[in-house]
């Protein structure tokens, strides 16, 4: 009889052991099905968060939690986006980043005294501008690293790795070299005339172009000059008086700006210029470019004014988009969407009817703001951040 009462207890003691388990699986999955219910209502982007279990407890972290991401004590932040990945280049070293978790894909340390980079298709383009150092990376390895033996002035990269620099030697010689990803030189000449100051090389690498300056009068005369790979001869020459260039940039299509301090023209075929406006009618405030290389441009009608006007201008040199704003943009980026920083706020408009879509307050200390998906990424000294979208 007492092994029976022993045997009864046993089996009450596993009963209750068993149900106890059963309770506790029920109330994880009830757990569970609500936190799945209330980020479903919330909209919470599912590719952004991790769930972890850990010591019998659910944590659930989103995307807010990685940023702000620091970059320790590094300075000059620049911020590009790469086939939907981020782009960071500072000072001391280059990462790219899963934008969603800010995970780190691929990074170098360059140990350049002036890191400059230009991105195109999966490349990316860094030359020691005064040194003599210059390496060509994708968003997952190193494909290259020179020492050369003049210092570099500046460089370009294609969409299929071929790349454009120009070095200049102790006797102020300058040479540009067209190069492809297995380091064979596809062009190389001597510059005959004026101050090289700016390359470009289109996304095919088969078209690129230079500027050089000169003077005359006491004031500045540029030279754009536009070759294709394979032909040293020049195919044509454009002179800019009195203009100082800033920048050069092909478009996916194979035409070319000119953005100086105080004009904008557009080189059609290598050898049309199409003015879109006119010098002395503008001051450049500052630029970027869309995905497709198509210009964005932020301007007033002279130094110091309130009145500011952005602008997108399409690859046939047309303004398709034009709006006042009254205060002076400090940065702007396009990808789907134009994003201006202010000294107090962001502000995102379409691209295509410059209506302001959304805003967010901020401070001075912000220097830069890149819009991509729903969120907007901004730099602050050593941090990245994002803004959340307001929906």
């Amino acid at each position: 009889m007492p092994s029976n009462q022993r045997e009864n207890a046993r089996k009450e003691k596993q009963l209750k052991k068993e149900r106890k388990i059963r309770l506790i699986i029920w109330i994880v999955l009830i757990v569970t099905v609500v936190i799945l219910a209330v980020m479903r209502v919330a909209e919470i982007d599912f590719n952004s968060v991790k769930n972890k279990i850990t010591g019998g407890k659910i944590s659930v972290s989103s995307e807010s939690d990685v940023y702000p991401y620091s970059l320790d004590n590094s300075s000059g932040v620049k911020l590009s986006f790469v086939n939907d990945k981020l782009v960071v280049l500072t000072d001391t070293t280059c990462k790219v980043l899963n934008p969603a978790d800010a995970k780190e894909l691929y990074s170098f340390s360059s140990g350049y005294a002036n890191p400059i980079m230009t991105t195109a298709g999966k490349y990316l383009f860094t030359v020691d501008q005064g040194g003599t150092r210059l390496r060509l990376d994708n968003t997952a390895e190193n494909v290259y690293e020179s020492t050369l033996d003049d210092s570099v002035l500046c460089g370009d990269v294609a969409k299929n790795g071929n790349v454009i620099y120009a070095t200049r030697t102790g006797n102020n010689k300058t040479t540009v070299v067209v190069m492809n990803n297995s380091l064979k030189k596809l062009l190389q000449f001597r510059v005959k005339d004026g101050y090289l100051v700016a390359v470009a090389i289109d996304g095919s690498g088969k078209k690129c172009a230079y500027a050089t300056v000169t003077s005359k009068d006491a004031k500045p005369v540029t030279t754009l000059h536009t070759i294709n790979v394979g032909d040293e001869k020049i195919k044509a020459k454009f002179n800019y008086n009195d203009s100082n260039v800033l920048d050069l940039q092909y478009t996916s299509s194979g035409e070319l700006y000119y953005v100086a301090d105080d004009s904008v023209h557009l080189i059609k075929s290598q050898k049309k210029d199409v003015e879109t406006f006119s010098h002395g009618d503008v001051n450049t405030v500052t630029y970027n470019y869309t995905p497709d290389g198509e210009l964005v441009y932020v301007y007033s009608k002279y130094s110091d004014a309130n009145e500011n006007f952005i602008t997108y201008v399409n690859s046939n040199g047309k303004v398709k988009t034009s709006f006042e704003v009254s205060q002076k943009p400090k940065f702007v980026s396009a990808n789907n969407d134009l994003c201006v920083l202010f000294s107090d706020k962001v502000s995102v408009y379409s691209l295509t009817q410059g209506t302001e879509k959304e805003s967010f307050r901020c401070d001075d200390s912000i220097t830069s703001a890149s819009k991509l998906s729903s969120k907007v990424f901004i730099t602050r000294h050593q941090l990245i951040d994002v803004l959340e979208n307001k929906e």
